[in-house]
């Protein structure tokens, strides 16, 4: 066995640089997709956006990692809730982004390598270190006694000149008078400049010739350094023209090099100082040659050791880059995993619904296999055939087999809330709801943490949003306290009556008074309920007109709902179209809502800018049920409808002109009513240019869309 293998071999059984340091949070899975809050509860169809704090098959695979990593003890987080007002609030704890879980994870055990300090926009591997890397040479600089004070002063000078990664340097003269210290660092700062030109053959060729130079800490560091220049000019020697790397095209002989450079490393210097660093980027090297299983069994090694003076595993980077570089990858074959960390990722990923004809789901049979490598976590194992058997085989009730029986007094890690979660699933699947109910009121009741509680009052919201029971969502006794679920009540669920109520509820906050009565005149005036309307009307606040989402208005007002759209001062269409005030008009229609140029000014106001929000909420969500009675007003009904009286006059000229106008200019309806034939808007268009030639809207018309 060569002497590299050796090393190798050596690696993975005794002592790695954080593989992490390649890659920026910006470009983890989930950063081009657009996530909305919901309250929908995944089932096992994919998800970056609805995740839960449990082990699932829907969730991403970096957030189950993370729930691993830190039932494991080596990474700690805080998932991001917003701290705004309930009216600007997106997300709370639960469900959460996978983005939100990933941004606030860290190391809860310490890593060996010192984190370096990435310069921004950094997606260079070999950019990483030009901030830290200036460091370092200055203070080397500033403690050698062989330097003068004018050499140091030009060497500290130069390197401080390379500090952007974009643009070319330019090579430094190297002054022959130089004591033969000064000459070798500024050597080593030529090989510096050509690292970060990306000219790594001529990186390579200065680090090579200061590996035998007598200064100690040049001496390693160019030993150090010639590890990730071969690395990086191996990388570059197998990408494409747009950037892409082509595993086939990789330069063989470099990545012999990149090996060749660790193995003499640690051969020099097995406790030094860029020890860890060099290990971590072992399994780069890995990566790049394709050895997967070695890449896998120095993943396990890392996970296994986590005192030892090598360990570098780097959150929040680690599970991007384990999902990346094992589980995506195409070279993954499930014969290399043995450890139930990497099984159970893979076994959760492979219960997800198939939405690709590349999606596979693991056998019943497969799954059994592995029993021999959970001998350690058998209580994991447990959890995994009882997910198998829930979501894949529909075995709601053979599944609770696998699962503990016994109700625990507290949760103490991520697999027993799992545990909890699933058997409260398969419950609800039972149709039992009141038993599920108070399943989930019992698992609040045990929760401590801001995720266990969150976890609960998710599963708990639609219970209560379908009673419309409003005291657990106001007031100092209510269960559910996430400000993101208490909106979506208010704003998606709650009735006629619940709103009114908590309006005038003395134990609700001026914040939750606010969300229910504008979204009470939103929805009563959207489905025409004007007495209703012109009730709540009067419980707005005198200020109203400082409610509104313009950038100028002081921030207060401006994170509170936008009161101001409801002081709409009406509009003159016409000589004879003339709409008053929304106050005055609404309390028209709630004496003859069938007026048709009542109805009509109420189209007038749908048109402003102050009631596109009215449109917004109004739509009911897919996990919503329609809260409102009526009928929902479509503007597009009202044109219509005056058309169909065949009165010829201005109100019947304006009604045909905004009736095509429904259609401008893309052919969409843009008027909430049911689509006509573009058959039927050529007669309307006919109509208008026949009947009311000299009017403005005639004249304007150039097509009917």
């Amino acid at each position: 066995m060569s002497y590299q293998k050796k090393f190798i071999h050596s690696a993975l059984l005794t002592s790695s640089i954080p593989f992490g340091i390649f890659f920026s949070m910006q470009s983890h899975a989930g950063m081009d997709i657009y996530c909305e809050p919901s309250t929908l509860i995944q089932t096992n169809a994919y998800t970056a956006c609805d995740e839960l704090p449990a082990l699932t098959p829907a969730n991403d695979n970096q957030t189950n990692m993370l729930l691993l990593l830190s039932d494991l003890g080596f990474a700690k987080f805080n998932i991001h809730e917003d701290k705004s007002t309930l009216w600007r609030t997106s997300y709370s704890k639960v469900p959460f982004e996978v983005s939100s879980i990933m941004s606030t994870s860290s190391n809860k055990l310490p890593n060996a390598r010192k984190p370096l300090k990435t310069p921004d926009l950094s997606f260079n591997e070999h950019c990483n270190s030009i901030q830290n890397g200036a460091q370092a040479f200055i203070e080397q600089v500033k403690k050698n006694s062989k330097l003068s004070s004018s050499e140091k002063d030009t060497l500290i000078r130069e390197r401080q000149k390379i500090n952007d990664c974009d643009n070319k340097l330019t090579l430094l003269s190297v002054n022959p008078n130089w004591s033969v210290s000064a000459r070798q660092y500024a050597s080593y700062l030529n090989a510096t400049i050509s690292f970060y030109n990306a000219n790594f053959s001529t990186a390579t060729k200065i680090y090579s010739v200061l590996t035998n130079v007598d200064q100690p800490w040049l001496k390693e560091t160019s030993q150090y350094m010639l590890i990730r220049s071969a690395l990086n000019e191996a990388y570059q020697s197998g990408l494409g023209e747009y950037g892409d790397l082509d595993h086939d095209k990789l330069n063989q002989s470099l990545l012999t090099n990149f090996f060749n450079n660790i193995t003499q490393y640690f051969k020099l210097y097995p406790q030094g100082q860029y020890a860890a660093s060099a290990r971590g980027l072992l399994r780069r090297g890995f990566w790049l040659s394709g050895k997967h299983d070695l890449l896998i069994n120095e993943y396990v090694w890392q996970i296994n050791n986590p005192k030892s003076s090598v360990y570098n595993l780097e959150l929040p980077n680690l599970p991007y880059e384990l999902d990346r570089h094992v589980f995506q990858s195409k070279r993954l074959n499930v014969k290399n995993l043995k450890d139930p960390f990497f099984l159970t990722i893979y076994d959760l990923m492979h219960m997800r619904k198939i939405q690709s004809s590349d999606d596979i789901v693991i056998s019943w049979a497969e799954l059994n296999a592995q029993k021999n490598y959970f001998k350690d976590a058998p209580e994991l194992f447990q959890y995994l055939q009882a997910n198998h058997l829930f979501y894949v085989q529909n075995k709601a009730q053979e599944a609770l087999k696998y699962l503990p029986q016994r109700a625990p007094s507290s949760i103490n890690s991520y697999l027993q809330l799992s545990q909890l979660l699933l058997k409260g699933r398969i419950l609800e699947a039972s149709g039992q709801n009141h038993a599920t109910q108070q399943y989930w009121e019992n698992l609040l009741s045990i929760s401590k943490t801001a995720e266990q509680r969150g976890l609960a009052e998710l599963m708990l919201y639609r219970h209560y949003a379908q009673q419309q029971s409003t005291a657990q969502f106001i007031g100092s006794s209510a269960k559910i306290k996430q400000a993101y679920l208490q909106q979506q009540y208010l704003v998606e669920v709650a009735n006629e009556q619940s709103l009114v109520s908590v309006v005038k509820n003395n134990a609700a906050t001026q914040d939750q008074k606010n969300v229910a009565l504008y979204t009470l005149l939103n929805k009563s005036l959207a489905y025409q309920n004007f007495d209703l309307f012109n009730q709540a009307y009067t419980e707005l606040p005198t200020n109203a007109a400082q409610f509104n989402s313009e950038q100028n208005t002081a921030e207060k007002y401006r994170y509170q709902p936008p009161f101001a759209n409801f002081l709409w001062k009406g509009i003159t269409v016409s000589n004879s179209i003339k709409c008053p005030d929304l106050a005055t008009l609404t309390k028209q229609l709630q004496a003859n809502p069938k007026d048709l140029s009542l109805q009509l000014c109420l189209g007038e106001y749908a048109r402003s800018s102050q009631a596109y929000s009215m449109v917004d909420l109004s739509y009911q969500s897919d996990d919503s049920p329609q809260s409102f009675k009526g009928r929902y007003f479509a503007r597009g009904d009202v044109y219509k409808n005056i058309i169909k009286t065949g009165t010829k006059s201005e109100l019947t000229a304006y009604a045909l002109y905004r009736a095509i106008q429904c259609y401008a200019p893309s052919g969409n309806n843009e008027c909430q009513d049911k689509d006509v034939s573009k058959s039927v808007r050529k007669q309307w268009f006919d109509q208008i240019k026949r009947d009311y030639p000299e009017t403005s809207w005639a004249k304007s018309l150039k097509y009917y869309w």
